[in-house]
């Protein structure tokens, strides 16, 4: 153990110690408000699509209801209706990874800040070099976990999107076969 004027002498160094894993834990702040921003995106969304599922409930309803129920109108309802079920899903799923990404990466920044106060504390009890180094290795390790769910997220960005195309584009396509039956007058 140190003296007051050997800690002191000593301070300098326990300070820099402490400052190795800044660096990381600065890159993962930031990386964080961006998946915290990606994530306040996809509930905008997720909510939009429950919006919009609603309202297909309400359009299948109403032609239910009607006297004679437009049966191709109501399969395209319930094919839309359905989508958007799948998209939720999907989007659900993205959702997730993004926020096993942020808990990754926030459990990386506790990680390396307790590991930068083992290093500090190392100066004075050689021992907390053990400590230091496990803590940092563990969050190096849980910051690799956080770049996987974040590469799985960014596989299935377009998902969603894919799944609509194709959805319009059988939509587009039944149509025109129906007015291309009707005949013209």
């Amino acid at each position: 153990m140190l003296n007051g004027t050997s800690f002191l002498e000593q301070w300098p160094r326990i300070v820099s110690a402490s400052i190795a894993p800044v660096v990381v834990i600065s890159a993962c702040a930031l990386m964080t408000l961006a998946f915290y921003n990606r994530l306040a995106s996809i509930i905008s969304r997720l909510r939009g699509f429950q919006r919009e599922r609603l309202a297909e409930q309400e359009q299948i309803q109403r032609i239910e209801l009607g006297s004679v129920p437009d049966q191709d109108a109501l399969s395209r309802r319930r094919r839309v209706l359905d989508n958007l079920a799948e998209q939720t899903h999907r989007t659900l799923r993205r959702a997730k990874l993004i926020r096993m990404t942020l808990l990754c990466l926030l459990g990386t920044i506790g990680l390396l800040v307790i590991s930068s106060m083992f290093n500090g504390l190392s100066v004075i009890w050689p021992g907390a070099y053990f400590g230091a180094a496990i803590l940092f290795v563990a969050g190096m390790a849980l910051l690799l976990v956080a770049v996987g769910c974040a590469i799985a997220e960014l596989l299935s960005v377009l998902d969603v999107v894919e799944s609509e195309a194709r959805l319009v584009t059988e939509l587009s396509r039944s149509r025109q076969q129906v007015e291309r039956r009707q005949p013209t007058l």
